[in-house]
């Protein structure tokens, strides 16, 4: 495997062939990251610099280095060190300034983001240049009553958006025309119960699988959301309850505040538009749907992949794909999406790969998003 190093133009600057390790994880949901690790030589010292992009050769994905780190091990050895994100975290350098209300699919909000807040926003100094967008045709989902939070950092309301409707998104990069593109995609249903495609299950007594663990957690579990609309003098302010079947100890509810959702408010023209009440409630209520997705419970299958098995990465099953789980020893039998992929390279070139299917643990910052929320 070489890698080869680019400015932001992405005119080649050179090849990086010694490597004495690099992990490179891709993620559905989020962007991505990478750590590489090289001996310390003047040629690496000349290519591996801040704001670098890097990219395998033969890959269509690309990560922009953000730290660098030269240092000397107690065997006395020099070595480098960068680190970087996979460049779909370029969404998170901007926020979604105008406020989206739309009537309309996922996919085609989630691109509203993109191209208001990105590849041609009002204000031209807030275009990221060479991002374009690819077709979301063939990614069927209905209409949805949607307003998004204000001043929401544009990859936070992806990722929100991603996890409702189920599908991924991603910038990956034409080398040969110098662009960079935006798209949403939805995974292959490759479970054990469909017909449609060849199945991908994923066991230790197919020798696919090296090691394993299985978590389930409702730690963070909610089942029922209160949404609060906006807070006027002249009216009470408008509750919505979803998620309202639930009864007794499998009931466990949270508050949402969102009273940027107005029934009168003012559009970018500065015309007054009022919507109705039953307007006003599906957007309490989508607003509800999409943050009990921070709430739900974990199931989560982490697993160090055999790839010398019967399944080939990026042939049989890839990131996003809907594969099957077992583990007949622990009684789980699942059907969850990859949604994370981690490669792991030594200096043999000889990839490990880890993978998280469904869910994985939150992380702190998680936690702390989901309590900020929460208290409003």
């Amino acid at each position: 495997m070489h890698i080869i190093i680019y400015d932001r133009e992405l005119t080649p600057l050179g090849l990086i062939e010694k490597i004495t390790s690099f992990i490179w994880v891709r993620r559905y949901w989020s962007a991505g990251q990478f750590t590489l690790l090289v001996p310390f030589t003047e040629q690496h010292i000349k290519l591996l610099k801040m704001y670098r992009i890097i990219m395998r050769s033969g890959d269509n994905e690309a990560g922009e280095i953000r730290y660098v780190q030269k240092r000397k091990n107690s065997q006395g050895l020099e070595v480098i060190e960068v680190q970087g994100q996979l460049l779909t975290y370029w969404i998170g350098k901007r926020l979604v300034l105008q406020q989206i209300r739309a009537t309309a699919p996922l996919p085609a909000i989630m691109a509203r983001i993109v191209t208001e807040n990105i590849t041609n926003p009002t204000n031209t100094r807030r275009r990221i240049a060479n991002i374009t967008h690819t077709s979301i045709a063939g990614i069927q989902r209905g209409n949805v009553e949607y307003t998004s939070e204000p001043f929401i950092n544009a990859l936070l309301a992806l990722e929100q958006a991603g996890r409702a409707s189920k599908i991924g998104f991603q910038i990956f990069t034409d080398i040969r025309e110098r662009r960079h593109f935006y798209r949403v995609y939805d995974g292959r249903n490759l479970t054990a119960d469909q017909t449609e495609n060849p199945p991908c299950v994923f066991s230790a007594e197919f020798d696919n699988v090296l090691e394993q663990e299985f978590t389930n957690s409702t730690e963070r579990l909610r089942s029922t959301a209160y949404v609060g609309g906006e807070e006027t003098h002249d009216r009470p302010r408008r509750i919505v309850e979803v998620g309202g079947q639930a009864a007794g100890l499998d009931r466990a509810e949270v508050f949402i505040n969102a009273t940027d959702i107005r029934q009168r408010f003012r559009d970018e023209n500065n015309n007054e538009i009022v919507i109705s009440d039953t307007q006003l409630i599906a957007l309490l209520s989508q607003r509800g749907s999409v943050q009990l997705e921070n709430f739900a419970e974990t199931l989560a299958f982490t697993s160090k992949i055999n790839t010398h098995s019967n399944l080939r990465y990026k042939e049989d099953y890839d990131l996003g794909d809907r594969v099957t789980c077992i583990n007949r020893r622990w009684g789980v039998r699942i059907n969850v999406r990859i949604t994370e992929i981690m490669e792991i390279y030594s200096s043999d070139n000889v990839p490990e790969l880890e993978i998280t299917f469904g869910e994985s643990i939150p992380a702190l910052i998680d936690t702390i998003r989901a309590l900020y929320v929460q208290e409003g």
